[in-house]
C-alpha cells in the first residue's frame, strides 16, 4: 500500500465520529474498549490506512519527530504563532511538547471537512468547516477516561472533529521549554479524495475495518 495522507485522515475522522471510542491515555483505537489518545490517533492512522512507515506501537508526542522523519515527513519548526496561522496547510500534523515532559499534544489540521461548527462542541451543529482539527483530547471539561457526552448532544469532549478558535493553547514557541513543529507530507492530500474528507460521518464507516473500505474506494 502506498503512502496516502488522505486515507490516514479519513480513518482519523471515522474514529472521531465513532462515538463508542473515547479518550484513553496510551490507546490506539484498536477497539472501542482500547480508546485512543492524541498521538495514538495520529500513529494508528498513519501506519494503518495511510500505509506510512510509522511504528504500529504507541509513540508519545515527545518521541514523534524521528518516526515522522523516517516516514518521509518534513519537519518545520514553528517559532511564531502568527506564522503558523498563516502558513499551515491542510493535511499538516501539528506537534506540541512541553520539553520538561509535563505534556504534549498533536492533531491533524484539515480544511473543508465535516465537523462540529462550534470550536468547543457545546452544540451538535455540524457542517463543512473551513479550518478544523481532527484530534483526541482529554482537555475538554471532564478529563476522565472514556466517552462523555457534553450537554446531552452528540458532541463528545475527547475525540472529535471540530472548528478551532486557535491553533494551539498553552504552548509558547518563544519559551525554550516549549516545542512546536509541523510535520508536512510532500505529496499533500490527493485532491480527488477531498469530497470524501468533506462527507465522512459516523455511520458511514461504523466498524474498525477501515483499510479495506478505503482501498475498495481506490484511495
Amino acid at each position: 500500500m502506498s503512502n496516502n495522507l488522505a486515507a490516514a485522515i479519513l480513518q482519523a475522522q471515522a474514529i472521531c465520529w465513532n462515538e463508542t471510542i473515547g479518550y484513553r491515555l496510551g490507546g490506539m483505537a484498536l477497539s472501542s474498549a482500547d480508546g485512543v489518545d492524541c498521538s495514538g490517533l495520529i500513529g494508528r492512522c498513519l501506519s494503518d490506512a495511510g500505509g506510512f512507515n510509522y511504528p504500529t506501537y504507541h509513540v508519545g508526542t515527545i518521541n514523534m519527530k524521528q518516526p515522522l522523519i523516517d516516514a518521509g515527513f518534513t519537519i518545520i519548526p514553528v517559532n511564531d504563532l502568527n506564522w503558523l496561522d498563516q502558513n499551515i496547510q491542510s493535511g499538516d500534523i501539528v506537534v506540541l511538547n512541553h520539553l520538561d515532559m509535563t505534556g504534549g499534544h498533536t492533531f491533524f489540521y484539515v480544511e473543508n471537512i465535516r465537523a462540529y461548527t462550534d470550536p468547543s462542541a457545546d452544540y451538535d451543529t455540524e457542517g463543512t468547516v473551513s479550518r478544523a482539527k481532527v484530534e483526541a483530547s482529554s482537555d475538554r471539561g471532564d478529563s476522565s477516561d472514556g466517552d462523555h457526552r457534553k450537554n446531552g448532544t452528540g458532541a463528545y469532549w475527547e475525540v472529535w472533529c471540530h472548528a478551532f478558535y486557535q491553533l494551539v493553547s498553552g504552548y509558547d514557541p518563544t519559551d525554550p521549554n516549549d516545542e512546536i513543529y509541523i510535520a508536512r507530507w510532500g505529496g499533500g492530500i490527493n485532491t480527488k479524495n477531498i469530497f470524501l474528507l468533506k462527507r465522512i460521518r459516523d455511520g458511514q464507516f461504523n466498524n474498525m475495518n477501515w483499510t479495506n473500505k478505503f482501498m475498495r474506494r481506490g484511495i
